[in-house]
């Protein structure tokens, strides 16, 4: 209770706070044994609460870490398809002036026998 008070009040001007914090509901010297007991319960619930919350978000941290993870992967794979596709229309180009050149080879070869 207290400390929730004092973590929703932080837009308080310094004169406010002061004033709250001296008030006798906030001196927890002057509180029961089972009032602060109260207070200690209601703290640790918050603290299971906020636990979970954290274990919450850290999966869905994880989760978007592992699909940037295959995002990347991905772009791995596809320049080494890129290259490979380069590689293979190099290889193309060759073979084809290859092709072009024992054309004109068969072709000399065969005006000359004429």
């Amino acid at each position: 209770m207290y400390f929730t008070v004092v973590k929703k009040d932080l837009n308080m001007s310094r004169a406010e706070r002061t004033k709250k914090e001296n008030s006798p509901e906030n001196d927890l010297s002057k509180l029961k044994k089972k009032d602060l007991l109260e207070i200690m319960l209601r703290q640790g619930e918050e603290i299971d609460s906020l636990r979970a919350q954290v274990s919450e978000l850290q999966a869905k941290l994880d989760n978007r870490d592992f699909e940037l993870s295959k995002i990347g992967n991905i772009a791995e794979a596809s320049l080494v398809v890129t290259n490979v596709f380069e590689e293979a229309q190099k290889a193309a180009v060759i073979y084809l002036r290859n092709v072009k050149r024992i054309a004109e080879q068969n072709a000399d070869d065969t005006g000359s026998r004429k």
